[in-house]
């Protein structure tokens, strides 16, 4: 399953262009950017995305990509033992 990172177009132009270009070449990963994600004040204040929904944030690009594959880490983490419980 593939995991989803949203991205704002306005925060791109802010400096997660190069992020967004890095996990597009991530085959585990859907990008997706939106004009706008509905969080203006977080936007003007630090480069961040979604992650299956959840806000990541970071005060640079390069802090940012770290903090989304811990994030997608964790996620997988969690689905592994939400499946491990089902057995």
């Amino acid at each position: 399953m593939l995991t989803l990172v949203e991205f704002c177009s306005s925060n791109m132009l802010k400096g997660t262009e190069e992020v967004y270009r890095t996990l597009e070449e991530d085959p585990e990963i859907d990008v997706l950017d939106y004009g706008c994600l509905g969080h203006c004040g977080l936007c003007s204040k630090a480069f961040f995305v979604l992650v299956e929904g959840k806000i990541v944030s970071a005060t640079t690009p390069e802090k940012l990509l770290e903090k989304i594959y811990r994030r997608i880490d964790k996620l997988k983490i969690e689905q592994e033992a939400w499946f491990e419980d089902l057995n």
